[in-house]
């Protein structure tokens, strides 16, 4: 398989984890960052360091659910973002996930099945 169609498969699984994992039973989640109510299907699963950064991309303390107005049309909302996981993880994450996007990192065909099989496995625990 190669490895774009392994990595938007890797997307799709990372980030339907992520949304299940911050939303109820239901279905209904809040916003990281401005705390709207957000029904599964309509959020976004938010990177604070940007997905271009393949390093910190599937790190799930990175990514949250996210309304799709502040993830898409407010850059995510960064400074506030910023002061969420500083509350939810410590500075000391914050500093880790920030500094890990100044790192290259090239995934392979191995670490994109990894990615697939560990939050796909996840998924039915969520």
């Amino acid at each position: 398989m190669k490895l774009t169609t392994l990595k938007r498969k890797a997307d799709k699984i990372f980030s339907i984890y992520i949304r299940k994992r911050d939303t109820d039973y239901r279905g209904w989640g809040k916003c990281i960052t401005c705390g709207k109510p957000v029904m599964f299907e309509d959020g976004d699963a938010g990177h604070f360091v940007s997905r271009k950064h393949l390093k910190t991309r599937y790190d799930p303390r990175n990514v949250h659910l996210q309304c799709r107005k502040e993830n898409r049309f407010e850059s995510g909302n960064q400074a506030t973002y910023l002061r969420k996981l500083e509350d939810k993880f410590g500075r000391e994450v914050v500093d880790e996930l920030m500094e890990a996007q100044h790192t290259p990192h090239k995934l392979t065909q191995a670490d994109y099945l990894d990615i697939i099989n560990k939050y796909g496995g996840e998924l039915g625990r969520c």
